[in-house]
């Protein structure tokens, strides 16, 4: 079973104007604030999930910074290797 609501002292054109929104959809009065209402949740639901999601990544950014890394170690290269990729750098 769905919840009454009820609006207190709303402005009677912005009434008209959802009024005559309804009826260009075909919709009733109810039907039609019902839908928006819905949609305006959806909307309120989504941009909370995005919120927790932007937190937990910047937790998790934040947590690799105390993490211990292994230490950094080159791979050998060779000069011939190194000459040969700047050869190429500059052909392109």
């Amino acid at each position: 079973m769905g919840v009454t609501v009820q609006v207190r002292d709303l402005d009677p054109d912005v009434n008209e104007r959802l009024k005559a929104a309804a009826s260009s959809k075909g919709l009733s009065y109810s039907e039609y604030l019902r839908r928006e209402l819905t949609s305006i949740a959806e909307r309120l639901r989504i941009e909370q999930r995005w919120a927790e999601l932007t937190a937990e990544r910047e937790a998790r950014r934040y947590d690799d910074f105390d993490r211990p890394r292994p230490p950094f170690e080159p791979e050998p290269i060779d000069s011939e290797t190194i000459v040969q990729w700047i050869r190429e750098d500059r052909e392109r």
